[in-house]
């Protein structure tokens, strides 16, 4: 006879979800399991191997589609030991590349700083904040006039017809309430960008730089932001509905009151994220990393569950007057 542990034995001793577990059968990471007599899962030895595999495997930053990669080639196999080191060593070099980004957008934000310190010191003090926001600007425009060019260009050529903007800088780039629908913005580096308001439904991300910018109230329906940076990006009240944001960096972004519904989250990073009372109705958050986000209010339907704890459970609805 079979024996093995149940799925809520498994997932309690390696901290996971039942959900999650079955996330793994239907991904083809964990083999289906064989039933006792009563119809109940038994997870095995094998089982439980694989499945520390797959924990082990994430600690190192490994995405579940790339671990799925390595037990193919076979756990046992020297090829996949290999395939891991080249595996991580492409993440440590995408985290070198995101250290740089993140690098450059503290030096402008430093340099706003101390504008901010030098303008407010000499300034008359009856002066108002809206006067010294506007001198700052006035300021700091004066050494963005090629990014400025470069979105008023950029703009045109949207206008013109053309949607490929992959990997264009547009650091701090004013594009609030424009229309930019559909377009190609892989790997582009918008960090403390203006996009608030912006219409970008369909749009692609993918692993472009965000971190910083304002998008309150973006519509980003369908968008694709597969493994784009957005630390402390404002998406406050954005529209990302059926938005695909698997393994993207989102650690300290606001997302308050964000339509989120049927959104694919799995392997994302929200450490220290705000999500109060955004809607998460439909939402795929497997392996995503919710360490310190802020859950409160959250609109879902099923409970959220972080180290075992369920941290929010399904709530009504308010009918519309």
């Amino acid at each position: 006879m079979t024996t093995g542990l149940l799925i809520g034995q498994l997932a309690s001793k390696f901290g996971v979800s039942p959900q999650a577990i079955r996330y793994y059968e239907q991904l083809g990471l964990l083999n289906q399991p064989e039933r006792n007599r009563s119809g109940y899962r038994l997870y095995t030895l094998a089982a439980q191997d694989r499945l520390q595999i797959i924990r082990s495997a994430q600690n190192f930053g490994l995405s579940l589609h790339e671990i799925k990669e390595l037990l193919e080639i076979g756990e046992h196999s020297k090829a996949a030991q290999s395939r891991m080191q080249q595996m991580v060593q492409n993440h440590l070099a995408d985290l070198d590349q995101q250290l740089e980004e993140l690098n450059h957008t503290r030096q402008q934000l430093g340099r706003r700083f101390e504008q901010l310190q030098q303008l407010g010191a000499i300034g008359p003090q009856s002066q108002s904040l809206l006067k010294l926001l506007q001198a700052i600007e006035d300021h700091s425009h004066a050494g963005d006039e090629g990014d400025e060019d470069l979105s008023r260009s950029m703009l045109a050529k949207y206008a013109a017809g053309e949607r490929h903007f992959t990997s264009i800088k547009l650091i701090g780039a004013k594009l609030s309430g424009t229309l930019l629908s559909h377009a190609n913005f892989n790997r582009a580096e918008l960090m403390l960008a203006s996009l608030n308001e912006t219409t970008l439904e369909q749009c692609t991300f993918r692993e472009a730089y965000l971190s910083g910018a304002d998008m309150i109230g973006a519509y980003l329906k369908e968008a694709d932001l597969s493994h784009a940076v957005l630390i402390g990006t404002d998406l406050s009240e954005a529209t990302l509905t059926n938005a695909n944001l698997i393994g993207s960096n989102l650690g300290g972004a606001c997302l308050c009151e964000a339509d989120l519904r049927g959104a694919n989250l799995s392997e994302a990073i929200l450490m220290g994220a705000n999500l109060q009372g955004a809607d998460l109705r439909g939402v795929n958050l497997f392996g995503s990393n919710l360490i310190d986000t802020n859950l409160e209010d959250v609109i879902v339907d099923e409970p959220i569950v972080v180290n075992n704890v369920t941290v929010s459970y399904p709530q009504p609805v308010p009918n519309p007057i």
